[in-house]
């Protein structure tokens, strides 16, 4: 309820340290983490639940405890050299931000010129006070302890509650915490995670869209009384529960995961198009809080949703069970 009456602000001046030390008290932060490093250990669906619940209000916010608990934990948990850093993530005193083009097929590490190049690397969460980015070699995760950001960065289009950006990070000093290799088996085991963002999204657009258009009239009929428009909402919102059947079925494969990320994917594109058809041209305005939805559906397909890959990884699935 606090994030819903701040979502405003947070998309038009981002996550501010109280709401992570807030998120941090309540225990999302490290939500999957272990107890010993500050973490609340629930199980994968509760997390998944906690996901859902603050992207219909925030995805921003659901963004920074997907990465903080989807990511870090899976990378980090294991490596005693970072435990104080971990540590400190959960309880808010330290914020961490994530390369993402790092997980695309064919990427490669970009580096200043000079005699002691720096790495470019694009971030989620541009802000934060470190960061997780590819080293020189593109084969190695490292922790970097520097930063300095873009001078050419502009405004976020998606998830702007955290950013995403092109920044400069120093690697003198950084810490290797895994392979590439690693981090990407840590995005191909949160498919599950990302589809509930997705279904938090999707309900938060729709609830909008839908309470919108039993106020809104034209030609003196309000907008539900439309079939088009009704029939368009009340499907999408079939669809939503279809996909919340999918996410917490409690007997979830690999095959049953991405079924659910494929299909979070397209959906969530499909209702915030639709949610931002209803409102008409007041859609476009921050204050009606559906933009953001449509901004951040697409954001996130682009930064955690990889098409071909995991479009591929499916069928491996389908003809190995066949």
């Amino acid at each position: 309820k606090n994030i819903e009456n701040i979502s405003l602000k947070i998309e038009r001046e981002g996550i501010e340290k109280d709401l992570i030390l807030k998120l941090s008290e309540q225990g999302f932060l490290g939500a999957m983490a272990q107890s010993k490093h500050g973490g609340s250990e629930l199980d994968r669906l509760s997390y998944c639940s906690i996901l859902e619940e603050l992207a219909s209000f925030s995805p921003s916010v659901a963004m920074l405890v997907f990465l903080y608990n989807s990511i870090v934990v899976r990378i980090m948990g294991g490596n005693s050299n970072v435990l104080e850093d971990i540590s400190r993530v959960f309880s808010g005193s330290l914020t961490m931000g994530i390369g993402y083009a790092e997980l695309l097929e064919g990427y490669t590490a970009k580096q200043d010129s000079g005699k002691n190049p720096n790495i470019r690397s694009d971030v989620i969460f541009p802000g934060a006070e470190r960061f997780i980015v590819l080293d020189e070699t593109g084969q190695n995760v490292i922790l970097t302890k520097g930063k300095h950001v873009d001078q050419n960065n502009k405004k976020s289009l998606g998830i702007r509650g955290i950013g995403v950006s092109d920044i400069v990070v120093d690697n003198i000093g950084s810490e290797k915490i895994c392979t590439r290799e690693e981090l990407v088996d840590a995005l191909d085991r949160s498919g599950l995670e990302i589809a509930s963002i997705n279904l938090g999204i999707v309900k938060g657009a729709l609830d909008k869209a839908i309470e919108y258009s039993k106020v809104r009239t034209t030609f003196g009929n309000f907008l539900k009384d439309y079939a088009p428009v009704a029939f368009s909402l009340s499907g999408l919102r079939a669809e939503e529960e279809l996909l919340r059947s999918y996410i917490y079925n409690e007997e979830n494969s690999i095959k049953q995961d991405l079924n659910a990320l494929i299909f979070s994917e397209s959906l969530a594109k499909r209702a915030t198009k639709q949610a931002l058809q209803t409102h008409g041209g007041y859609g476009y305005l921050e204050d009606f809080g559906v933009e953001k939805f449509y901004r951040d559906a697409m954001t996130i397909s682009i930064i955690a949703f990889r098409g071909r890959t995991d479009r591929k990884r499916l069928s491996n699935e389908v003809f190995e069970c066949n």
